[in-house]
């Protein structure tokens, strides 16, 4: 399809059913481009620095044959118009065209090490610096270009989940649910397996991370990887360490180290679907499916980083993500104010 906006004392739309592109004129004189935006996936923008982004979307009435894809067309206020909505019937996408990726974000955990708070509230929808934690994960995901999105939780969580998420409009992503037993991290996986039919993205919601996802993606292509696990060369284990000779003599001792020998996993990990094979009903993904996969002889590659990473799984860490998320707050804040 195509649609074309020229901004004149009203707004022209035609779409033009063909090749599966948007384009977008602007007078000749206007030196502003405007903004396109929906939430499907980003389409890329020839000739100019604007973006497009699609979300599939069915009426509670009218005619329901086909999909239709909704378009906010936000122009800058120099025009001096009001932002428009476009509806446009299309067909089924183009078999050639690259499928999204998606991601799995495992949150269906019980939290028990943070009893009795997750008696009331659900790990990852615990509050700090001002809203659910679970929106630092979906924020970060679709900074990555990340816009499918996947929940795996339980019943027990769900529908606070879904009730505050929704379908991730508001966010700009797709975000669908799959709901299982509290039987294992692989199980859940598995539970999901109807939706995966490429490349994806396993994440723990219970991590913060400023890893360069974009980048692990590239490797993990690079490398025609089954399975690329995230490994953190920065962080610092919480206990001294000492190494001794065969007289039982210390010979090096440090407290709390950052050890780059042995990288820590940060609950990050890109698979292929072949990896489905060794999800079972109470496994893990980190304690048995990535140990099964290097002991069989799959393709299993860490991609090294020194970003280190921050979970919310006990008291004393849910305390240190505040701390880092309150300063980054106030940091954006700074920011804003130095700009206007």
């Amino acid at each position: 399809m195509e649609i074309r906006v020229r901004c004149q004392k009203s707004p022209i739309i035609s779409p033009d059913l063909g090749n599966g592109r948007v384009s977008l004129l602007l007078c000749p004189e206007s030196a502003v481009l405007p903004r396109i935006t929906a939430g499907h996936g980003i389409v890329p923008w020839g000739g100019g620095s604007c973006t497009a982004v699609l979300r599939r979307w069915s009426g509670s009435s009218g005619p329901r044959e086909g999909n239709r894809l909704v378009l906010g067309v936000a122009l800058p206020r120099i025009f001096g118009l009001q932002a428009i909505e476009v509806l446009i019937p299309v067909g089924d996408p183009p078999r050639n065209r690259k499928v999204p990726m998606k991601a799995f974000v495992l949150a269906g955990g019980a939290g028990t090490r943070l009893s009795p708070l997750t008696s009331y509230v659900p790990k990852g929808m615990i509050p700090i610096a001002g809203k659910p934690f679970i929106d630092y994960v979906i924020i970060y995901l679709a900074g990555h270009g990340i816009r499918n999105i996947i929940m795996l939780l339980s019943d027990e969580d769900s529908e606070v989940y879904r009730n505050h998420l929704d379908d991730g409009s508001k966010y700009g992503v797709n975000i669908g649910y799959s709901i299982s037993p509290r039987t294992g991290t692989a199980n859940a996986l598995k539970d999901a397996s109807s939706l995966i039919d490429s490349t994806f993205l396993v994440y723990y919601g219970d991590v913060l991370t400023t890893l360069d996802l974009t980048d692990m993606i590239r490797f993990h292509r690079e490398k025609k990887a089954t399975c690329t696990v995230a490994l953190s060369t920065g962080v610092r284990i919480d206990y001294g360490v000492g190494r001794v000779d065969k007289d039982g003599r210390i010979e090096y001792f440090e407290e709390k180290p950052v050890i780059k020998e042995y990288p820590v996993s940060i609950g990050v990990c890109l698979c292929e679907p072949a990896v489905l094979k060794y999800c079972s009903s109470g496994s893990d993904i980190a304690a048995n499916v990535i140990p099964t996969l290097v002991a069989k002889g799959e393709r299993v590659y860490g991609y090294l980083t020194p970003e280190p990473h921050h979970d919310i799984g006990s008291f004393k860490q849910l305390d240190e993500v505040k701390k880092i998320l309150k300063t980054q707050a106030k940091s954006q804040t700074k920011n804003s104010s130095k700009q206007d």
